[in-house]
């Protein structure tokens, strides 16, 4: 590597997505519905909306970085967009990536994103 590039791959990644500030901004919102509650109780899964150009690995990095917990498993899938109406005008909802993480036994997320100015 040269001397402009110093950092480890996980920063020269987060450099890819200059829009955000920081890596919080890659995670939209958790979701919550009744069977990702069920998935939570039984599996520790969590479901989260995620950046659609985010891969498995820097999911995986994602969530180990921001909430120090150990993910064992990374499972995803694009929704497909639903159609939306209001008066004349017709377009579709924006795309997202869903995320469901696996978490270690005996760990637990607190997602009160909080974002930093």
């Amino acid at each position: 590597m040269t001397q402009e590039k110093k950092g480890t791959k996980w920063e020269l990644t987060l450099q890819k997505f200059s829009l955000f500030k920081n890596s919080v901004d890659l995670v939209k919102y958790p979701v919550i519905t009744e069977k990702t509650y069920f998935a939570l109780y039984k599996n520790s899964q969590y479901t989260f909306d995620v950046d659609k150009r985010l891969t498995k690995t820097q999911i995986k990095k994602l969530f180990e970085n921001l909430f120090n917990v150990d993910v064992i498993a990374v499972n995803t899938h694009i929704p497909p967009r639903k159609k939306v109406r209001i008066g004349m005008t017709q377009g579709n909802r924006p795309w997202f990536k869903r995320a469901i993480i696996t978490l270690k036994k005996g760990q637990s997320l607190n997602y009160i994103l909080k974002k930093e100015n």
